[in-house]
């Protein structure tokens, strides 16, 4: 039986427990929640997204809240950005011809 994570965005927590069958998909294992902080640095989000440093820097030169030495970022305005660049990244990579 194979395992499957499924991301939920939202205001309020959905109505969904520990053991619940869900109909046509399979039963409930486990439940994880993520605070996410008001102000993240560069790292967080190198962790989270697998870019560089320079990379994240340089594409979110307008967004850094914090000065030269710390760079830090409202996750709310940036993580958007960076779901796009990491798209953008995915599809331009030509196949290799052999």
């Amino acid at each position: 039986m194979g395992k499957y994570i499924v991301v939920v965005e939202s205001e309020k927590p959905p109505q969904i427990f520990i053991h619940d069958d869900v109909p046509n998909i399979g039963k409930v294992l486990e439940i994880k929640a993520e605070e996410i902080p008001n102000r993240v640095p560069a790292s967080w989000l190198m962790e989270r997204y697998n870019l560089s440093r320079k990379t994240i820097i340089d594409e979110l030169r307008a967004y850094n809240l914090g000065g030269d030495g710390k760079h830090l970022y409202n996750p709310a305005t940036v993580m958007p950005i960076l779901d796009n660049l990491n798209k953008a990244k995915a599809q331009r990579q030509a196949r290799r011809k052999n």
